[in-house]
């Protein structure tokens, strides 16, 4: 047996991928990844007494290039006498008519064929070729996006789909070993010229910073491997925990009603929080997270840790967070019967305001306060006390320069500050409702970089 193959058993058996009998369905695009996964596979067939399949999607985005995948890759499973399951997706049809992101929509259409196949005949597992230098983008691309999770968990070794699984038996080896074995099989692949482009990130990560990772350490792939892994099993552990704290804390009172005592809520371990909000959500929104941001989290997560006052937070697809005191409702009841309500900002000290953001009001104008944003201000008696609420419709700042205000909405659009974020982005406001300040965008014409004669400052910090 190969050595690459060998390495690739060891890594299912130690992490119990397949089972003796499966019926395992491989994804085959015609690149060298993939069609090295049918080789092993095909190789390893009789040794775990396999059942195999292949499927290919042609997305129609590459005209005769895309045909001429799908005739390699049902040649090669005719060769090896293999099930082959293609099919033509809709994708050019569906981005003409609704918009959005191309490789969202082909991701999409793609898994929804997968699906079908795996019920229809009855497939245990699907096959994804994602390799361990695929690991390394994903966490390099994770840590300078950000992630909603508590974890650097990385691709998934193995996750749930269709009824069975999907399996990623070779995050154990890397692109070269890859190009190597197929070298040695002496099998021809097809090359995605899109792969080259330097319009998506993960291709710039592929190309330009993994290459400098290797230089700093030949095995790098091996490490964020281990990394992973450790972070993947940590991760478990905590998520049953969190799940025992959401039984607890999170009642239902319908399909799109919950309630929370956020007393209780903010005795659970910090580490717990943000895995109980993001398991919420996910019953909200049926699993996904794709409408979700951290600065919508961050403010879920500060609204339920307060007891003190009211708030209220728009979610996506028309849910909300109303926290009365210590009583906090996710619910979807119509937003037009509920007030706009504020917070009010007291003097010396900081103050959490939502999208997270945290602003720090003084008179003591000689005080140094590390942070983002620092502002000079004169206010008169009838402006205090500040507060903070959210966009009402028909809110204008007057700008310093523009001889008339302008438009919170067109300011947000001019901004690119998305849909979710501006329903809880907090907007500075006088006593007199005068609009001051869209916090970490744009301020008044009253306020200066430079101290003058103004008698107030405010910083502004961003976590």
């Amino acid at each position: 047996m190969h050595p690459f193959i060998l390495k690739v058993k060891k890594y299912i058996d130690k992490h119990q991928l397949i089972q003796s009998g499966d019926r395992l369905l491989l994804a085959c695009s015609g690149g060298a990844d993939s069609v090295a996964a049918v080789l092993t596979f095909h190789e390893l067939k009789e040794l775990y007494n396999l059942q195999l399949g292949i499927v290919h999607t042609d997305h129609q985005l590459r005209g005769e290039e895309s045909v001429e995948d799908m005739h390699f890759v049902e040649q090669l499973a005719d060769r090896l006498d293999i099930p082959f399951y293609g099919t033509t997706l809709e994708v050019p049809s569906r981005v003409a008519a609704e918009g959005g992101n191309v490789q969202v929509i082909c991701r999409e259409e793609r898994y929804a064929y997968f699906d079908i196949v795996m019920k229809q005949e009855h497939f245990d597992k699907l096959v994804l070729g994602h390799h361990a230098d695929d690991q390394i983008e994903t966490i390099v691309m994770t840590l300078v996006r950000g992630t909603l999770s508590s974890s650097l968990t990385g691709i998934p070794i193995t996750r749930p789909f269709s009824g069975g699984s999907i399996i990623r038996p070779f995050l154990c080896v890397t692109k070269e070993e890859i190009l190597a074995f197929v070298q040695f099989q002496e099998q021809s692949f097809r090359h995605d010229p899109s792969n080259d482009k330097h319009t998506y990130t993960r291709n710039r990560m592929r190309h330009t910073v993994v290459p400098l990772l290797r230089q700093e350490n030949v095995h790098v792939a091996d490490s964020i491997q281990t990394f992973v892994e450790k972070q993947q099993q940590d991760d478990t552990f905590l998520q049953m925990l969190a799940k025992e704290k959401f039984d607890q804390v999170v009642t239902f009172k319908s399909k799109s009603s919950f309630f929370m005592d956020t007393k209780e809520f903010s005795e659970i371990p910090v580490a717990l929080q943000r895995r109980v909000i993001l398991i919420l959500l996910r019953y909200m929104y049926d699993s996904s997270n794709t409408l979700l941001n951290n600065r919508l989290i961050e403010s879920i997560l500060g609204a339920c840790n307060e007891q003190d006052g009211n708030i209220i937070i728009h979610l996506p697809k028309d849910f909300f967070l109303i926290r009365h005191y210590s009583q906090v409702q996710f619910s979807s009841t119509p937003l037009q019967s509920l007030p706009i309500q504020s917070q009010m900002i007291d003097e010396d000290c900081w103050m959490e305001v939502g999208a997270g953001f945290s602003i720090y009001l003084t008179r003591n104008l000689n005080e140094q306060i590390p942070s983002d944003e620092k502002w000079f201000i004169q206010l008169e008696n009838d402006s205090l006390p500040l507060s903070i609420r959210r966009k009402m419709e028909g809110d204008r700042i007057h700008l310093k320069g523009m001889s008339t205000p302008k438009k919170v909405s067109r300011l947000f659009i001019d901004e690119k500050v998305s849909t979710e974020e501006r329903s809880v982005w907090p907007i500075l406001v006088s006593a007199k409702n005068g609009i001051m300040a869209v916090i970490g965008l744009r301020y008044a014409q009253q306020f200066e970089k430079e101290r003058n004669t103004q008698n107030f400052v405010i910083y502004v910090k961003s976590f």
